[in-house]
């Protein structure tokens, strides 16, 4: 099956992680942002008192911020250059030559973070496995390495509904594999899910997986997003579109919508796609901050 998507035209993004915007929208009033002075990898939820807040894995550190003025008004925005953000917690290597990429919070409230060889393709590390894929126990803000060997560029990160198994791809690798997964050790079982066929180029980004166990990979450089089954890596619908994906979540008041970034050589856009009757998202999960997971 193939979709057909649509633009978002109000909603232009100019390379918003190296420039470390991070966005927050509504669906309805406009968008508004954060500016936060240092390259972003990745951003997630956080369980807290204070309304929108969220934890983000930076070049500079983790970070802690809330995307709305105090007094939790979902309609105020927090503006760009607001006092914060706070630092929760150093990152998980202090290499110049990596930095946070791709991530997500685990079903138990962990924050898995995978790091990027910033000089993978050009420099002095070019082609070097030197970015490992750390989590960062909510309770004890302790980092642990939960992969066992390095790789370059983390994506597709991502989780089960019922978390026993952790999809992950190494970019410039065009596969992805899907693994064992406990929040109390490393990653087991490595098993390929897919690789990419010959006659597709670009490579795998972001990925999601929807409330049936689909697996969802934005392609990055082949402009189209592909679900697939994890159990047999068959390609069940192809989402087509007039830019190269980057990311993608699920959101709308049912789950039912497919969110896509996007990037181009003069800014990147967001998309959003109505899904087929029966495909949905998961919500997602939030950092349980202090809190033992159960």
């Amino acid at each position: 099956r193939e979709s057909t998507s649509y633009r978002i035209h109000d909603l232009k993004i100019s390379n918003s992680a190296t420039e470390g915007e991070v966005w927050r929208w509504n669906l309805i009033d406009q968008p508004h942002r954060r500016l936060l002075n240092t390259a972003v990898g990745c951003v997630g939820l956080l369980r807290s008192s204070t309304p929108g807040s969220v934890i983000i894995a930076a070049e500079s550190a983790i970070l802690t911020t809330s995307m709305i003025n105090p007094g939790g008004n979902p309609n105020s925005p927090m503006p760009d250059f607001a006092t914060g953000p706070s630092v929760l917690c150093n990152r998980p290597d202090q290499m110049s030559t990596t930095r946070p990429n791709d991530g997500r919070v685990d079903r138990f409230g962990n924050f898995v973070v995978g790091m990027y060889n910033q000089y993978h393709r050009a420099g002095a590390t070019t082609g070097e496995n030197n970015a490992g894929l750390f989590r960062l126990n909510s309770s004890t803000l302790q980092w642990e390495e939960i992969l066992d060997y390095r790789f370059r560029v983390s994506n597709c990160i991502c989780f089960s509904p019922d978390c026993k198994t952790m999809y992950f791809g190494d970019t410039p690798t065009r596969a992805v594999y899907a693994f064992d997964y406990s929040p109390d050790g490393p990653l087991t079982n490595r098993r390929l899910v897919w690789t990419m066929p010959s006659d597709m180029p670009g490579g795998p980004d972001g990925a999601q997986i929807d409330s049936n166990g689909n697996l969802w990979i934005a392609v990055t450089g082949a402009n189209r997003v592909v679900q697939l089954d994890p159990s047999n890596g068959q390609i069940e619908m192809i989402v087509h579109l007039d830019a190269n994906p980057t990311s993608l979540t699920f959101g709308g008041p049912e789950l039912d919508e497919l969110f896509i970034t996007t990037r181009a050589p003069n800014g990147g856009g967001l998309y959003r796609v109505k899904m087929p009757y029966g495909v949905k998202g998961l919500p997602e999960p939030e950092f349980r901050l202090g809190t033992p997971y159960v």
